[in-house]
């Protein structure tokens, strides 16, 4: 251990004459403990639930979707289409995607839906529609794929439909109930021009917990959407990625340059927008936290530096220059830091384990479709940069005491000490 180390820590820990710079020191590595542990648990429940918002929102959001500027994709389009997407360097998964609003009626109510045409095979291998599917209490001892596959062929005979879970309950419907669906696409008939409808029965519930989902989508087979609303092909093509935070939408415009390229980044853009600076604003508030604690490390090294004059004066006629006094008081503020830095990570890390293992905070039913209890998601470089910052701060502010004490005069502090 160098000399400014030993002679630093031996200032912290030796008998004080004022106990109240004692105490001082103590609050102040007792606040900069309870400001880390703080910052720790809160950006680790914020990237916990942007986490999970990300896993929600791809429930029905492929990370990229193409589609034609106008029309649909046909058949060889598609083919040609998909052996393009399939060549980009990412891409785990592609599946048909067709979009359109329709009518639910249901004896004499009536309710808009947009109707999303899916691929029931290929659609779990791009979203994570599956996870948020259920049934009701006679039907959920069926896994999600048995109900996703019943929208080829439902229980009893015929296709079947996918409702948001807010659709179903405004209707009334429940799972095995029938269902109309009306499209506005009109047949030419003897008596005239009429809506085409379809009998479809239910046979899942869509839950996510987000109102543009739960209250306006209808899932149904893409070949049902194509017969519903007389089209020959697909609205367009579905893609999963393996790095959807890292999606460049300029580079897949540039390789689809006639088609239009949606995101599930610019789709919800404005609820990530808002998680980020609400990261970063708690982030500072909760870093002010560890600044007001590191004034108390500014108050109690002053108060020592006035209390230890003598002993500075002592090492300065020995030979100890005006750097190594510095030195000495910066490894105070460093010890003080490291110590209540190192609490605070443990701390942290122990309640957020504690917060994600014990239903401590529990969340109201059906607000959070993924979890009872509160999200907790450690990232190891937020504790790396909340490590740095207690750090600097703590080191920035040593700096006006410890300069104060390097220029201590060894005459004086000896003759008045």
């Amino acid at each position: 251990m160098r000399i400014e180390s030993f002679i630093g820590l031996r200032f912290l820990w030796s008998p004080r004459q004022d106990r109240a710079v004692s105490v001082i020191t103590w609050i102040s590595g007792v606040g900069v403990m309870l400001g880390v542990a703080a910052l720790i648990v809160t950006i680790s429940v914020m990237n916990g639930f942007r986490t999970n918002l990300l896993i929600t929102v791809s429930g029905t959001t492929a990370h990229v979707r193409l589609l034609p500027q106008e029309g649909v994709l046909t058949a060889q389009a598609e083919a040609e289409l998909l052996a393009r997407i399939q060549a980009v360097p990412g891409v785990e998964a592609v599946a048909p995607y067709l979009s359109r609003q329709a009518f639910l009626r249901v004896e004499g109510q009536f309710r808009a839906v947009q109707v999303r045409g899916i691929d029931p095979t290929l659609e779990p291998q791009v979203t994570e529609l599956a996870r948020f599917i259920h049934g009701d209490r006679f039907s959920d001892a069926e896994s999600p794929q048995t109900l996703l596959q019943g929208l080829r062929s439902a229980p009893g005979g015929g296709s079947g439909i996918l409702l948001g879970a807010q659709v179903a309950r405004s209707l009334g419907l429940l799972v095995g109930d029938d269902v109309q669906i009306i499209s506005p696409v009109q047949r030419q008939t003897p008596i005239g021009p009429v809506p085409l409808i379809k009998r479809l029965r239910v046979v899942g519930l869509v839950e996510t917990g987000l109102g543009g989902t739960d209250d306006v989508l209808a899932f149904v087979d893409y070949r049902i959407a194509q017969h519903l609303f007389r089209l020959d092909g697909v609205a367009g093509l579905a893609v999963r990625t393996a790095d959807p935070l890292g999606i460049d939408a300029l580079d897949w415009q540039r390789r689809f340059p006639r088609l239009r390229v949606l995101t599930w980044a610019q789709e919800n853009k404005n609820v990530f927008q808002v998680m980020r600076l609400e990261k970063l604003g708690l982030f500072v508030i909760m870093t002010l936290i560890i600044v007001v604690s590191f004034f108390n490390i500014i108050s109690s090294l002053v108060m020592l530096v006035l209390e230890k004059r003598k002993e500075i004066g002592v090492l300065k006629s020995l030979g100890a220059t005006d750097g190594m006094v510095r030195k000495i008081f910066l490894m105070q503020g460093f010890w003080i830091g490291t110590l209540g830095t190192l609490s605070g990570l443990t701390l942290g890390l122990l309640t957020c384990w504690v917060l994600a293992t014990f239903d401590i905070v529990r969340l109201p039913q059906g607000v959070f479709p993924l979890a009872n209890r509160l999200p907790v998601q450690v990232e190891v470089w937020d504790l790396l940069a909340i490590t740095a910052a207690s750090y600097v701060i703590c080191l920035t502010v040593t700096l006006f005491p410890a300069t104060q004490a390097a220029r201590v005069h060894p005459v004086d502090s000896l003759r008045h000490g």
